[in-house]
């Protein structure tokens, strides 16, 4: 039963979020709606009790609705305000972040954007970050989005996902590697 929700779930983000990036690219509104995408994104993460709310449904639908239409109309393209009342309508508000997913999915693929998920153990600067986008894109020749976390436990260096490829240059992975060496 598990995997049949998974397949939902991404049938669902599938299907709502690439609905959602045709809209906006017909609309021409394609930066304003990831921008607001992952400003929502970000939103309900960081308030879980009102996007529970919204997925609520023995709370009244007109509430939960006229809750969406006073936070957001005029702070968001309103495809976006339209598109979170459809998802809270038809009961799949809890699929909000596959949906978001989906659309910067095919907004890379629009643009050419490859997603390097960085890890590093301490925070990279703006200009360490600016210097690895560069270097990734000319590796890569395409423009790169970095998504960067700190893992203390690494000690120094970097680990960059991008492509499917791992390039581990972790202090930590290098010690490990020594260890092995000597023993």
């Amino acid at each position: 039963m598990r995997k049949e929700t998974v397949t939902a779930m991404s049938a669902i983000g599938n299907e709502y979020g690439n609905a959602l990036f045709m809209l906006a690219k017909e609309e021409g509104t394609l930066d304003d709606v990831a921008a607001a995408l992952i400003g929502c994104e970000k939103l309900f993460g960081e308030n879980p009790e009102y996007a529970d709310f919204l997925g609520t449904p023995s709370i009244p639908l007109g509430e939960r609705l006229g809750a969406v239409r006073a936070a957001f109309d005029g702070k968001l393209p309103d495809c976006v305000t339209d598109f979170i009342c459809l998802l809270i309508e038809r009961g799949y508000m809890r699929f909000f972040a596959d949906c978001a997913e989906e659309f910067e999915l095919q907004y890379n693929r629009e643009f050419d954007i490859t997603v390097a998920d960085v890890v590093s153990a301490k925070e990279l600067s703006v200009s360490e970050r600016q210097a690895l986008r560069d270097k990734l894109q000319e590796k890569t020749g395409k423009r790169i989005k970095l998504r960067a976390s700190v893992d203390p436990s690494l000690v120094g260096g970097m680990i960059v996902r991008i492509e499917g490829k791992l390039l581990d240059g972790s202090i930590r992975t290098r010690i490990n590697e020594i260890q092995n060496a000597i023993e």
